[in-house]
């Protein structure tokens, strides 16, 4: 017969066993239950660490007016490489209408433009701009000149494979922007009004 001693010792022993067993099961569980949480943080964690490629990149001409001149000069920019053309041709636009980053030179289209929208036909380009282009265009026979074919020489220097460009406001052809450059139909590059062709 077991002395109650021994008998204490292995209820202990059992309790002890019993104790690490619901211990085990009880982080098992757990495990279990917060696993796809850890996971989801993990992969949450990765994703701030672990930057998506840059976009991307193309160089393109952009023609600005010279002060004082009568003619376009062109600067570069890197913008975002578009898959299609017609995305390209907006985001050139709208770097043409923020304006030049060299100080010397000047901006060719009024701020407030807005480029409606851009399509192809052919091998023309047609371009909708919105009223201000027309409306708040500054006049005069040489700065109409200079904006328009800042706008047609950028596009087709960058476009190679289009031979003309239709200026429409607000999805029109219109006679002239401000009076003195007919722009009723496509026109093409104009060599002469660049310094730097």
């Amino acid at each position: 017969m077991a002395s109650p001693r021994k008998k204490s010792k292995k209820k202990r022993k059992t309790r002890r066993f019993l104790i690490y067993a619901l211990i085990v099961i009880v982080v098992f569980i757990a495990g279990m239950m917060f696993a796809p949480l850890l996971q989801e943080k993990a992969y949450q964690l990765k994703e701030w660490f672990v930057k998506p490629p840059p976009p991307d990149m193309k160089r393109v001409k952009l023609y600005f007016s010279e002060p004082e001149s009568k003619y376009l000069v062109y600067e570069e920019r890197k913008i975002v490489a578009f898959p299609e053309i017609t995305e390209e041709v907006k985001s050139i636009l709208e770097e043409l209408i923020k304006g030049p980053h060299d100080s010397s030179l000047s901006a060719t289209l009024p701020p407030e433009t807005e480029v409606r929208a851009a399509y192809i036909r052919g091998n023309c380009l047609y371009i909708d701009f919105s009223s201000s282009l027309r409306d708040k265009h500054p006049g005069g026979t040489t700065g109409e000149l200079l904006t328009v074919y800042s706008i047609v020489n950028t596009l087709l220097d960058n476009f190679p494979s289009q031979s003309y460009v239709q200026i429409l406001i607000e999805g029109m052809p219109e006679e002239t922007l401000a009076g003195h450059i007919d722009i009723r139909n496509p026109l093409g590059k104009d060599l002469d009004i660049m310094k730097n062709p």
